[in-house]
């Protein structure tokens, strides 16, 4: 069963280009250690808002400011965008292994001597079971 690895970060928007570069680079390490892909979402704000998400009728039982916001959620701050990530794996067992293979890669090793194009600490992550995927 596939398994994806999600991971939510807020970046500042002027490092965007930078950010992509480091991902690519470590998204092809990850893909020789077994991942089927990876997959950057880079959030627009324009396209956020209640009415995209909500139907009319649900949003008339809620009050302005009830719903929660991705930006607020991922903490994200003047100047920052919110970047959704996911790593799609065939299965959590390919996963695990690919996990601890790309940890101790001397490559992913010599990232922690490069400038951060974002702030770990502020990372959320977490694996999922993929239990439905409509195409």
């Amino acid at each position: 069963m596939a398994f994806n690895d999600i991971t939510i970060v807020p970046v500042r928007t002027d490092k965007k280009a930078a950010y992509l570069e480091f991902s690519a680079r470590i998204a092809a390490i990850y893909r020789e250690y077994g991942a089927v892909r990876v997959v950057d979402c880079w959030q627009k704000e324009d396209a956020s808002d209640d009415e995209d998400f909500h139907a009319a009728d649900a949003l008339a039982n809620y009050a302005a400011g009830d719903l929660p916001k991705m930006r607020k959620l991922a903490g994200a701050r003047e100047g920052e965008t919110v970047v959704v990530s996911f790593t799609e794996w065939p299965s959590r067992e390919v996963r695990d292994l690919g996990v601890k293979a790309v940890a101790v890669d001397p490559r992913i090793q010599a990232t922690m001597d490069e400038e951060p194009v974002f702030d770990g600490r502020r990372l959320i992550a977490g694996g999922f079971e993929v239990e439905l995927d409509v195409r």
